[in-house]
């Protein structure tokens, strides 16, 4: 989207995807300038929401970086009572022994 110089003019254009292709519009003259406004009023917004996304992804994996050990630890605690209770691995699962 935005300002073409087409000739000696400038021209406000939108872009929208039909069909896997890149099809222009022309926008008239009068409109142009809200339109302008408008698109970059979008664009602040999902920068906006980006931004915060990135925030929140980054707080997550603060908080799985803490919460890593306690995991380890579950496992290791699910390995040995499976062990004690006769259970072995098996190609990825839990298997009761025989005998």
């Amino acid at each position: 989207m935005g300002w073409e110089q087409r000739g000696n003019r400038r021209h406000y254009y939108t872009a929208r995807r039909v069909g896997g292709r890149v099809v222009k519009e022309y926008v008239p003259d009068a409109v142009a300038p809200l339109a302008a406004q408008l698109a970059a009023e979008q664009r602040a917004e999902r920068d906006a929401e980006r931004a915060a996304i990135a925030q929140a992804r980054a707080e997550l994996d603060a908080l799985a970086d803490v919460v890593a050990p306690l995991d380890e630890l579950a496992g290791l605690l699910h390995r040995a009572a499976m062990i004690a209770a006769g259970y072995h691995k098996h190609k990825g699962q839990w298997r009761k022994r025989r005998g």
